[in-house]
């Protein structure tokens, strides 16, 4: 699998993790109403839950597009997604600027999916499942 697959797909995750997370705290904190103080945990789910869907619907449009098996490019999708939601969920609520949020966790997402993709695909570029030989 190429790595430019996964840049992408965390390219993609982290900007939705990003804006979506953001908006979220910009929207508490206006008209008067009190600011929402998340715990960490609240907020990795929230991002876990945005950079799944954004992930898979990714996936989906790169399977459709170019071909590719479906369950290796779905399951990098998850471990992708998992590791974008969790790390950039809690940095997209502190950043206050939708729009610097977006540039910033979509930037770390792409480097997030590649260094995904080193680990699991290694030079070889063919995905290694758990307990395969």
């Amino acid at each position: 699998m190429n790595t430019r697959i996964c840049t992408r797909m965390g390219l993609i995750a982290g900007g939705f993790v990003g804006v979506l997370v953001s908006l979220v705290n910009t929207q508490s904190n206006c008209c008067g109403n009190p600011v929402f103080h998340a715990t960490f945990a609240q907020l990795a789910m929230d991002g876990l839950v945005v950079a799944l869907i954004a992930a898979f619907l990714t996936a989906a449009f790169i399977c459709l597009v170019s071909h590719l098996p479906v369950k290796p490019v779905f399951l990098l999708a998850l471990y992708i997604g998992v590791v974008t939601g969790v790390l950039l969920g809690w940095l997209a609520y502190h950043i206050h600027n939708p729009g610097l949020a977006l540039a910033v966790c979509a930037y770390l997402g792409a480097a997030l999916g590649s260094l995904v993709c080193r680990i699991l695909c290694g030079d070889a570029g063919a995905l290694r499942t758990v307990g395969a030989r």
